[in-house]
């Protein structure tokens, strides 16, 4: 049966690279190191290690064992912190997990409308796509999420705090960039910097609405970040649909934004992971989120009724 004083080695021993700097990690000697390697191995039933001239090598087996062994340490260290910080009577922190775009657009407004009040409470923003988000929130990583909307998953509630229509952006000079609206037909034949379908929902309605007006845009490139598909555009590689929130970055790097007039909307959500108790601090985190998702400015009206 595995100890934790075998994990903790196995775990310096990963860091540190040698036996020697395992020992000083963990203040004891090399040779109790090696017996807590020897005796780990022999309860999993395969080698961490090879041990060759005086040198350990990591096994195939024993790096990916060390990857589930980080994930959880990563755990364990941040039940470490809490209670540091309880003991310091530190203000309770929180964890937040949020889309690349959302944490360069909407997460700074937040942070400033939640540090009103909360002006020394430390908060953590882990920057992921969508499904890490889902991994982080149903394995209690973080205290809630920001994110596109996703259908039902166990062991994780949601709360929908905004709906917008999908923008079209297009390189300054385009020949569309005249008009006030961009319609499907529009973009037929037109370069078009594309989804790598990470959450496929929101793919299946750009391509749903462009195959409805029969338009064939070219995908010459394929992405899954906002930020990336706008900074294809600004360098003229070709337009793209993309969320709004931004577009007001953008606009001032090249990049003009129009409403786009197929019927595609992005549902926003406030995520948590279920049964939680959730503390004043993220009720009032949640409260900052929801007024700077009302109050946001996105340069133009993109708001789903």
């Amino acid at each position: 049966m595995m100890k934790f004083r075998q994990i903790e080695a196995f775990r310096c021993l990963m860091v540190a690279g040698t036996s020697a700097g395992a020992a000083r990690k963990m203040n004891v000697t090399q040779p109790a190191i090696s017996r807590l390697i020897a005796d780990l191995e022999e309860s999993l039933g395969f080698r961490l290690f090879n041990r060759s001239k005086g040198r350990l090598e990591p096994t195939t087996a024993g790096v990916r064992f060390y990857r589930a062994v980080e994930e959880n340490f990563l755990g364990l260290e941040r039940l470490t912190q809490v209670a540091a910080n309880i003991r310091a009577d530190a203000p309770e922190g929180i964890s937040v997990a949020c889309l690349f775009v959302l944490s360069t657009t909407l997460m700074p407004l937040v942070l400033k409308e939640f540090f009103k009040y909360h002006p020394n409470v430390p908060v953590t923003v882990d920057t992921c796509n969508g499904p890490e988000i889902l991994v982080r929130l149903q394995d209690m990583k973080v205290d809630m999420a920001i994110a596109l909307d996703f259908p039902p998953f166990a062991g994780i509630d949601i709360e929908k705090i905004l709906k917008v229509h999908v923008s079209c952006a297009l390189p300054e000079g385009h020949r569309l960039v005249d008009k006030e609206m961009i319609f499907p037909e529009d973009i037929h034949g037109e370069n078009m910097i594309g989804w790598v379908p990470i959450i496929s929902q929101n793919y299946e309605k750009e391509l749903e609405s462009l195959q409805a007006a029969k338009s064939v845009p070219k995908n010459v490139i394929k992405t899954h970040t906002s930020h990336t598909r706008y900074a294809m555009v600004a360098h003229g590689l070709g337009l793209s649909l993309v969320e709004p929130f931004a577009a007001k970055i953008w606009s001032n790097n090249g990049v003009v934004v129009k409403p786009f007039a197929g019927e595609i909307s992005y549902d926003y959500v406030l995520a948590y992971p279920s049964g939680g108790i959730r503390s004043q601090i993220m009720h009032d985190f949640r409260d900052a989120v929801i007024k700077v998702a009302n109050e946001y400015d996105f340069g133009f009206d993109c708001r789903a009724k």
